[in-house]
């Protein structure tokens, strides 16, 4: 959403069938959490993706 509030889905490969939960996540620099972990997903992401 922002630089410190997102919205994700993780995909859940093992779990055919099942909902995945949605997470809003903040960004709390002031302890370690998700954020950190899904902006470097999303960013390895974007980065390596190529317009079609």
């Amino acid at each position: 959403m922002d630089g410190s509030t997102c919205v994700v889905q993780p995909y859940l490969p093992a779990a055919r069938g099942v909902d995945s939960p949605t997470l809003v996540i903040t960004d709390n620099t002031a302890a370690d959490g998700l954020f950190p972990v899904f902006d470097q997903v999303f960013t390895s992401m974007w980065e390596r993706s190529k317009p079609v």
